[in-house]
């Protein structure tokens, strides 16, 4: 589980005031289902997931579920919630538990942490602990700065004691146009992913995105999709993925619902993460 360093550390959206009315200030929810076609003969997997972020007098609640099945061999799944208040308009302090279950095994972690939010600049301080014996605590340090209402930068630095991993995280929205990219680095492994989508109105979209893990897999994708009804977008795509020299084609169709945006920071980076890494985001959830 060590790649649970990169979930964490990977902050990308801006940061806003925090809402005391009682509301849904996020809601997602989608279904997908991709195939691998290798030599070896085709992979399939298939994943659903959901997650609502809500306010009610300075007290804020953010939960969701996920569920993969890999081939029918394998299935992974995952639930999460963080609890926080609002000790000032601009600090909160949150308290949760990631829940994984990985067929074989299952592990929590929890984790306490809080944000400071001026508008422009926000910064958190995250500690995170498994619930088994001799596991470290994975302390994060991370910050955003929103560049302009359409551009977001971040960094963040996740220590466990044994490894650093250093983050650094872009968000784009322009509305018609959206596009999340990260970097990230630890002990001389790098990852690069960046995911986006261009609306061409009249219920029309298309996107694409590029993987890069270390130089040894890459994975590149196009996408088209139609809006069934308001922020229900239906998408098909198709990719290559390039393993050890190993070719291996990507076809896929995903359902997806989404409006707002979550509170916290950290809650909307592993959000921002997932679409950043597009096919691989439901598995880097479960920190694989």
């Amino acid at each position: 589980m060590t790649s649970k360093l990169f979930s964490i550390a990977l902050p990308l959206i801006a940061a806003g005031s925090m809402a005391s009315a009682q509301e849904v200030n996020y809601l997602s929810y989608g279904g997908s289902y991709t195939n691998l076609s290798t030599d070896f003969g085709d992979i399939d997997l298939f994943g659903i997931g959901a997650s609502i972020d809500y306010s009610n007098s300075g007290f804020i609640f953010n939960g969701s579920v996920g569920y993969i099945d890999l081939d029918d061999e394998s299935e992974l799944t995952r639930l999460s919630f963080r609890v926080g208040y609002e000790i000032t308009p601009s600090i909160v302090a949150y308290a949760g538990a990631d829940y994984l279950d990985i067929g074989f095994d299952d592990v929590t972690f929890y984790n306490i942490g809080g944000e400071y939010s001026t508008g422009l600049y926000t910064v958190g301080l995250n500690f995170e602990e498994a619930d088994f014996d001799g596991a470290d605590t994975l302390t994060t340090l991370y910050g955003s700065y929103q560049v302009s209402s359409a551009l977001e930068v971040a960094l963040a630095f996740a220590d466990d004691g044994n490894d650093t991993v250093t983050t650094l995280g872009a968000d784009y929205d322009m509305g018609d146009t959206e596009l999340a990219a990260v970097y990230s680095t630890a002990d001389g492994n790098d990852i690069f992913a960046v995911n986006g989508n261009y609306d061409f109105g009249n219920g029309f979209r298309a996107g694409g995105g590029y993987v890069n893990f270390d130089g040894e897999i890459d994975i590149l994708q196009a996408s088209g999709g139609y809006e069934v009804s308001d922020s229900l977008w239906v998408d098909l795509s198709v990719g290559q993925a390039d393993i050890g020299g190993e070719d291996i084609d990507l076809l896929g169709l995903s359902l997806t619902f989404e409006t707002g945006r979550e509170s916290l920071l950290i809650d909307r980076a592993q959000t921002a993460q997932t679409r950043a890494l597009g096919t691989l985001g439901e598995l880097a959830a479960f920190g694989f």
